[in-house]
């Protein structure tokens, strides 16, 4: 029994020895621990070799032009092209049209009184009225279709822009004609022009011409107020301009009050301003004044000035003089 022992116990020790040379025996790699690198950014690709085979996810970051846009780069690559699409040339306008790798086809050219420019290669092309993005197309199908080049392809920049134009005229701080380039509106044509002056008016006439055939009428007059301008809770009348649109800003129109008046003086011309109103701009009337002995002095169109007692709802037109007599009593 005592042999049995001693040789069990000699094969136990030898498993002991084997198991602990084995652990510390052990290739590094295997006492490391495991990690897992995620990519950034990931596509799907198919396997061509086995068409029925599930997609398999890639590390590689060469991914098309359609995937890699977000919502809002497309959004706002259209929003682009679309005020770019605005953008009309024509006669006067300054152009540069470049070929992508061929700068012997690339000219920077003007547009005749006929809309026309001439190209290399092609020639004379009729552009007039046509956006740049139809340029684009434009010349690129000439080129396609006289075999120049298999897949042209075309830019077009507006350097100079004469023939789409706005004028500001009036009470504003740089007036003059402005080049009509994408979306532009009444207030962004103030802005353009500086902003109106101190002896501005409260209303802005938008001057357009009437370009429809049969008509008799040959400009339309807008008047807009410019509170409802910057208050879009009044309507939106932030017109869009139109090519030779004129923004005019008048000078103030005033009213004068004087006699037996708390403040008199010149006053600026209101909405529907009638001569009860106009008393009380000028503090109403003192103690030695008669409401019944008012009289408004007011000129007419051929200069003549007429003078009549009003009602106390009568309107007030602009340079109106009102006198405030004392009474008699």
């Amino acid at each position: 029994m005592q042999v049995f022992f001693r040789h069990v116990r000699l094969d136990l020790l030898k498993l002991v020895i084997i198991l602990v040379a084995g652990y510390f025996m052990q290739p590094a790699a295997l006492a490391q621990p495991l990690k897992i690198t995620l990519p950034n950014e990931t596509t799907w690709i198919a396997i061509e070799a086995s068409p029925s085979a599930p997609p398999v996810r890639t590390s590689t970051t060469t991914i098309s032009p359609e995937m890699g846009k977000t919502k809002d780069a497309t959004e706002l690559e259209n929003a682009g092209a679309t005020a770019s699409d605005r953008v009309i040339v024509g006669a006067g306008d300054q152009i540069f049209i470049a070929v992508f790798g061929q700068p012997d086809m690339s000219a920077e050219v003007t547009i005749n009184d006929n809309g026309q420019v001439t190209l290399p290669l092609i020639g004379t092309l009729k552009i007039g009225d046509l956006s740049p993005q139809a340029i684009e197309r434009l010349v690129a199908k000439r080129l396609r279709d006289g075999e120049y080049l298999r897949s042209p392809e075309v830019s077009v920049q507006v350097r100079q822009l004469r023939s789409q134009i706005f004028s500001v005229l009036g009470e504003v701080q740089r007036p003059g004609r402005f080049p009509l380039q994408g979306r532009l509106t009444v207030l962004d044509a103030l802005a353009t022009a500086g902003g109106v002056t101190t002896r501005a008016d409260r209303i802005v006439f938008l001057i357009r011409r009437n370009h429809a055939k049969g008509t008799d009428t040959q400009r339309q007059e807008i008047a807009i107020e410019l509170d409802q301008l910057v208050d879009k809770s009044r309507g939106d009348v932030d017109l869009e301009l139109k090519n030779e649109d004129v923004v005019f800003v008048a000078q103030q129109k005033f009213f004068y009050i004087h006699g037996e008046v708390r403040r008199p003086g010149a006053y600026p011309m209101e909405p529907d301003l009638n001569l009860m109103r106009a008393i009380s701009l000028g503090g109403g009337v003192t103690e030695r004044g008669s409401i019944k002995r008012i009289r408004i002095h007011r000129q007419q169109s051929d200069k003549k000035i007429t003078e009549f007692k009003p009602e106390l709802i009568a309107p007030i037109q602009n340079g109106d003089v009102i006198y405030v007599d004392e009474r008699l009593f």
